[in-house]
């Protein structure tokens, strides 16, 4: 006899183990811890094996945990992949979606196709800018939907995920000692210039800004000349932005919040592609 496994559970299981706790992966899809709890048992039940252990005081994946995570995405993946092909179908009409570059050159494109296969008939129109612009963009109603930096928290928005800044810089550069760090940065208003400039000032480091552009190619040529470094996430990453050593000595970064902005009166299409927007910015 063949045992069915559950997809709520087995949702809430990918959850967990991408927020990285019970409890906020119950805020997330909206249960009680003691609800979340019930669920992984339910799953551990059927599969006949637990899936987590404790490590202090936090719960990791056991071997059979990290084994099952790896199948349970592909499963979830197919399971929205069914459900989005034939719901909806009717949708048309036009959507405008704008984000950062951070995610456009990741996930973007990911989205985009995960949409366009569920709903043909929708035209779909794209913009790459900087958090400002694109919100800005949503409130005057030029965009239905932005992605970008949590830096406006007077605005609404939902929050997607929080990354690690870390400072970046080709993997040739070197930082002469006693001489001022050269920064690459954003012209203001920017997140990322903000924490750079005051983690340097709070470290007592002499700094000096060497290059701005509004732009991230702009960011990525002028590290690749070796011209500085700068401040992003690990999304950016590629062969020309990497992680500089501990041995540079440059003081710790904060996180930096990342949030879906949109307009107030969506349309079933623009809620379409919110929720797939949150589901692989989740991730």
């Amino acid at each position: 006899m063949h045992t069915n496994l559950d997809m709520d559970c087995l949702r809430t299981f990918v959850t967990i183990v991408e927020v990285g706790s019970f409890a906020e992966a119950g805020q997330r899809i909206g249960r009680t811890a003691p609800a979340v709890s019930l669920q992984i048992t339910r799953l551990e039940e059927q599969i006949g094996s637990q899936l987590f252990q404790k490590q202090g005081r936090r719960m990791i994946l056991n071997p059979a945990g990290e084994r099952l995570v790896i199948t349970a995405r592909k499963v979830l993946g197919l399971n929205d992949q069914i459900v989005e092909s034939l719901s909806h179908q009717n949708l048309t009409g036009e959507i405008s979606i704008g984000m950062i570059q951070d995610f456009a050159d990741t996930v973007l494109p990911t989205i985009l196709t995960r949409f366009k296969q569920a709903h043909p008939q929708v035209r779909i129109i794209a913009k790459v800018d900087r958090t400002k612009v694109l919100i800005d963009a949503v409130e005057s109603g030029a965009l239905d939907i932005a992605v970008g930096v949590d830096s406006l928290p007077g605005l609404a928005h939902q929050n997607l995920c929080r990354e690690n800044m870390v400072w970046l810089g080709n993997s040739s550069f070197k930082l002469e000692s006693g001489t001022p760090v050269p920064l690459v940065v954003f012209e203001p208003p920017c997140s990322f210039r903000n924490a750079a400039i005051t983690a340097l000032n709070n470290a007592d480091r002499a700094w000096e800004i060497v290059f701005t552009s509004p732009s991230l190619s702009g960011l990525k040529a002028a590290i690749e000349a070796n011209i500085g470094i700068t401040v992003r996430t690990a999304n950016s990453f590629n062969k020309t932005l990497l992680p500089l050593p501990k041995s540079f000595a440059l003081p710790p970064l904060p996180a930096v919040d990342f949030s879906l902005y949109a307009k107030p009166d969506l349309t079933e299409t623009a809620k379409r592609l919110r929720d797939i927007i949150t589901e692989e910015l989740s991730k």
